[in-house]
């Protein structure tokens, strides 16, 4: 065997070694490509799966009354304030009946007749309150609220203000 064919064959083992090298680098490349793609698929699911009350509609009174397709059984937040005198229990139970108007109280805006079954927050009766129903328009023209949330009156307004108002 001579010097020319020794080299030869060194050559070709070497370009051996190097493909193989190479195959050994693409095959990393590749998991680790999937193992990327994997680890954002499971971060993007938990994200999605942790806040599934962000895809709930969110209107007042007047725009869910003027939307027949959000009348369709879907769930949905209405905010709107309670109109005077319309709340009513049932007897002795948890069940109530009342109606919405819209936080601006125009006497001629649409009225959003509401049940619930459950104790309403202590802020409910206060005029000033904002009002959140989440449920869905049931039959006979009725929201059935499944969570009443009542937002805070970013003003507290004295007994004696509104006797000077009144008056």
């Amino acid at each position: 065997m001579g010097k020319r064919e020794r080299s030869l064959d060194e050559a070709e083992r070497e370009r051996d070694f190097l493909e193989e090298e190479e195959a050994g680098r693409r095959s990393n490349r590749t998991r680790l490509v999937i193992l990327l793609l994997v680890v954002g698929l499971a971060l993007g699911y938990m994200v999605y799966a942790a806040f599934p009350g962000n895809a709930l509609y969110f209107m007042s009174v007047s725009e869910f009354m003027g939307k027949e397709e959000a009348q369709d059984g879907r769930i949905v937040r209405v905010a709107g304030k309670l109109v005077d005198g319309s709340f009513q229990r049932e007897g002795n139970t948890t069940v109530s009946r009342f109606q919405l108007i819209d936080k601006d109280g125009a006497a001629a805006a649409e009225h959003l007749a509401a049940k619930y079954v459950g104790v309403v927050p202590d802020l409910f009766f206060n005029p000033y309150s904002e009002i959140i129903l989440q449920g869905s328009y049931g039959p006979g023209r009725v929201f059935e609220a499944d969570i009443i949330l009542v937002k805070c009156p970013s003003k507290y307004r004295s007994l004696e203000d509104e006797l000077q108002r009144a008056s």
